[in-house]
């Protein structure tokens, strides 16, 4: 079933991301490694981070105040049952505390358990991408689409962490995909389906990822006609890894990854 265009919803997301661009853009590379956080995880928060998602929380309890909120700072706030915006306030905060331009806010919508509407902002490298499934992708405002490309040979594809995929799945799975693959690549967090979304690329996985790394690329990629599961082949951006294609290399893909 297809949802609903969520007009409101998708200018809402760019207001948001708005906010978050003025908050992050100013701030990207001021940050030493000295002053940026280590969470429970091992990786990166700043002052910005907190910042920022506490901002988007009271713009949407303002405008939404039905709606629930899943953070990656502070969690989980609302109806389990209601319109879940889903939000990282930077990913790739590695790149933002070092200086790089790789880096993003996510604002996801899930309807349902479903992601449906997606904004990327990354200020920094001046490009935002947004979608709605079943209505849409843009970049900076101009529709975009995945790949026609068909041959797992003529394809391009990104890996991300790949530690994870040496230590959780061993080198198999990764030599099988670089073996059929036409060329590799690893662009990096979000950057990677966004790219996919553009048809730039044809395939990007990714592990050790969660709900707000996915949300919003996961529903961007649809909306540009692509597919994204969970390295086991489930639609969920609650699966901890994440493979988007532009659907015609999907499976293939999925089968390479298993062996």
């Amino acid at each position: 079933m297809t949802p609903p265009a969520l007009a409101a919803e998708r200018a809402f997301a760019h207001e948001l991301a708005d906010i978050a661009d003025a908050l992050t853009l100013p701030a990207a590379g001021m940050h030493g490694r000295d002053v940026a956080g280590v969470k429970a995880d091992g990786t990166w928060v700043t002052e910005v981070d907190t910042a920022v998602e506490r901002a988007l929380r009271a713009a949407i309890a303002q405008r939404f105040p039905e709606h629930a909120v899943l953070g990656e700072e502070d969690g989980f706030q609302g109806d389990p049952g209601a319109p879940t915006w889903v939000l990282d306030p930077i990913d790739g905060t590695s790149g933002f505390v070092r200086g790089t331009d790789v880096w993003a806010t996510l604002i996801g919508l899930q309807l349902d358990g479903e992601d449906v509407l997606g904004v990327v902002s990354a200020p920094a490298l001046g490009h935002r991408w947004d979608g709605v499934v079943g209505h849409g992708a843009t970049r900076d405002g101009t529709p975009i689409s995945v790949s026609s490309v068909e041959r797992m040979a003529d394809a391009e594809i990104s890996f991300g962490d790949l530690d994870w995929w040496r230590s959780e799945l061993g080198w198999d799975p990764v030599e099988r995909l670089v073996a059929e693959a036409g060329r590799v690549r690893s662009y990096g967090d979000f950057w990677g389906h966004c790219l996919v979304a553009t048809g730039a690329i044809e395939l990007a996985a990714e592990a050790a990822v969660s709900r707000w790394d996915l949300s919003a690329v996961r529903a961007l990629v649809a909306a540009a006609g692509g597919r994204s599961t969970s390295l086991d082949g489930v639609p969920t951006s609650d699966g901890g890894t994440i493979i988007s294609s532009n659907g015609l290399l999907h499976d293939a893909a999925l089968a390479l990854v298993r062996g």
